[in-house]
């Protein structure tokens, strides 16, 4: 249950006649009025100390930071519904109005124009499908098959059934202490229904208290569920907490980042591996008029200069889409590590094979990743297979059978490809003696580097190792 918070205007009025007060006295907080906000030009400065009384001097800065602190929220702040704009309907079940020093709580539609963020909840019932996926079965997955959606296999396994599925949209995606959530969204079981709950930042200045309201909401829950979460929206939550002096209450969560898993498991056979590509082509989800991501944190923007925005329902309905496929997708996951699984399709095949190899589980990898090969597997696909049972012949101390598969990988310029010669260039240097023959294999490697489609930071590391290695067999030919 959310506690009921007075309006922000409220507490500022509150806070204006603790200050004056404080520095005045009871009799000369009366006889002060607070400056009018057109006296002074917005660019106006706190006034320097004059000569005199430092009472006084301290009243006029007391007085001047008040001033603008109201002033700015009222600059910032959104119109209420009789201003014939649009508003968000605030959800606060069996909250009741708390007494504030003796003052009658304000009207609903000024309490909507004064309240710092607002509160929606959604609900699905359990006992439908979403994206082809009983929303009930959260409630029967142990926490021991979830751990195998870890990446790693040390990773604990999360309960989905009190788990939050989490989501953000944020004012940019450049991070550091300038970006901000302006609408955090979580998702979780409560009884017989999958609740969405959204916070939607109304005002700048209420970012702390919608932090302490998810706090509330979060207690008790000890695991999260998020895409891409890890690099992104959990930093950027913790920083924002941090900022605000609020607890964060995710720092000891287990975490599932369903990113990795995903990727691992589905994209050998789709575009890529972005959430909305996975909701599309694997769940079959499509969205009426759904808004691009891009788009959003300037309709945030113009939701605040302007008190509402057309697109802002939009943006909800976004963040709400994101979260509830997120846990359809993690029940999709999940199918792709059932022992009874099974599937004619060599991506598939090929990206449990992939999944359960990197984490180390190769007898259940090795039988899948034969039969995605003899399924037909192609492009690149097939060579990242032939690279994994590679590997595997390797480990088993099978070198020739090794460079067998190697040897098969067909795309010229490609990651796999530089893989290839490494472990060639591994094999000549260690096994075989050959540094000349190794050093072949790592110049050829440097040649094709700059025609490999990758990103900036992986290009730099792989330079960086072939560089190293290169300098190091020269060293051992002189």
């Amino acid at each position: 249950m959310a506690p009921h918070r007075s309006s922000l205007a409220e507490r500022l009025r509150r806070s204006r006649a603790r200050v004056v007060g404080r520095v005045a006295g009871p009799e000369r907080a009366a006889e002060a009025p607070l400056p009018e906000a057109s006296v002074d030009p917005p660019s106006a400065g706190i006034p320097e100390e004059p000569h005199g009384s430092d009472k006084t001097a301290r009243l006029a800065r007391a007085r001047e930071l008040i001033r603008r602190t109201e002033r700015g929220w009222k600059e910032l702040r959104i119109g209420s519904p009789g201003d014939g704009q649009p508003s968000l309907r605030e959800v606060q079940p069996g909250a009741a109005p708390e007494a504030d020093d003796g003052e009658a709580d304000p009207a609903p539609e000024a309490r909507a124009a004064d309240e710092p963020f607002s509160r929606e909840d959604h609900d699905v019932p359990l006992a439908s499908r979403y994206g082809g996926e009983d929303l009930v079965r959260l409630l029967e997955v142990s926490e021991e098959a979830a751990a195998r959606l870890q990446i790693r296999p040390e990773e604990p396994g999360v309960d989905l059934s009190r788990a939050l599925f989490l989501d953000t949209e944020t004012s940019g995606l450049a991070g550091g202490t300038g970006t901000f959530a302006f609408l955090i969204g979580v998702g979780f079981v409560e009884e017989d229904r999958f609740r969405v709950t959204q916070f939607l930042l109304r005002n700048p200045l209420g970012e702390a208290a919608m932090l302490e309201e998810l706090t509330v909401l979060a207690a008790g829950r000890r695991d999260l569920v998020t895409y891409n979460g890890g690099s992104f929206d959990l930093p950027l939550l913790e920083t924002r907490f941090a900022l605000n002096g609020v607890r964060s209450p995710f720092r000891d969560a287990r975490h599932l980042d369903l990113l990795h898993p995903a990727r691992r498991l589905f994209k050998p056979r789709h575009e890529n591996a972005r959430l909305s590509t996975l909701e599309r082509e694997l769940l079959e989800v499509e969205r009426d008029d759904d808004i691009p991501g891009d788009r959003i944190p300037q309709v945030f923007f113009d939701f605040l200069r302007y008190g509402h925005h057309p697109a802002m329902e939009s943006v909800l309905a976004h963040n709400r889409y994101d979260i509830v496929t997120l846990a359809a997708l993690a029940l999709r996951a999940l199918e792709r590590m059932d022992e009874d699984w099974y599937s004619d399709d060599p991506a598939d095949l090929h990206g449990a094979g992939h999944h359960f190899w990197r984490r180390g589980e190769s007898e259940v990898a090795i039988p899948l990743l034969e039969r995605a090969l003899s399924a037909g597997l192609s492009g690149r696909n097939r060579d990242r297979c032939l690279l994994d049972l590679g590997e595997r012949r390797k480990q088993l101390g099978d070198w020739d059978g090794a460079i067998e598969l190697w040897r098969r990988v067909s795309i010229v310029d490609s990651r796999e490809r530089l893989d290839v010669l490494v472990w060639l260039a591994k094999h000549e240097e260690h096994q075989r003696k050959e540094p000349a023959r190794a050093l072949t294999h790592v110049e050829d490697a440097l040649e094709r580097l700059p025609r490999i489609e990758m990103g900036r930071e992986t290009s730099r590391r792989y330079r960086k190792e072939l560089e190293r290695r290169a300098a190091r067999l020269r060293g051992r030919m002189d």
